[in-house]
């Protein structure tokens, strides 16, 4: 992109892809959208925790985000570990918080998470490689259970029946 500077950040993989599907390909920082302004505040501040395993663990994809030239001569040397994690526990809460409403309002009309989760991945652009269905279901049970709502799936118990001997009965 012409007047931009490529910066490769470490992510989580379904970050990357809600970032891509927001942002387009080629995601470049916009100040009118809200992962852009956190992009941008994390930018003016230099405070750093330096850790050796920061993107080894925790983070398993890189994403490419284009900064305005301009921005980048600002602030872009404040770019470091803690303003990475600062920004992708911020994408990963908006994220989750806009997953959990849409599933919350989905639920109301039809209560069944595996029929409402297609429609839940195609409006965040998120697809079952970046995402797994069983984090996802795990994530909104913990919100769910959480936040004081009834849980969807009641475990049924059964009685057991206490076994019984051939031996005895008396034939």
């Amino acid at each position: 992109m012409k007047g931009c500077i490529p910066v490769e950040i470490p992510t989580k993989q379904y970050i990357k892809a809600y970032i891509i599907g927001q942002l387009g390909e080629k995601p470049k920082l916009e100040r009118d959208h809200p992962i852009g302004k956190k992009l941008e505040d994390v930018l003016q501040h230099t405070l750093n925790e330096r850790k050796k395993e920061f993107a080894t663990q925790r983070y398993n994809a890189m994403l490419r985000i284009y900064i305005p030239r301009g921005l980048f001569r600002q602030r872009g040397a404040n770019l470091n570990e803690t303003n990475i994690k600062n920004f992708n526990l911020f994408v990963e809460s908006y994220l989750k918080r806009r997953f959990f409403e849409m599933m919350d309002d989905f639920i109301e009309v039809l209560p069944s998470f595996e029929a409402n989760l297609p429609e839940a991945r195609r409006r965040l652009d998120i697809s079952i490689e970046d995402w797994s269905d069983d984090s996802m279901k795990k994530n909104y049970y913990r919100y769910r259970k959480a936040t004081g709502k009834p849980l969807l799936y009641n475990k049924i118990v059964t009685r057991t029946v206490p076994s019984v001997h051939i031996c005895d009965f008396a034939f």
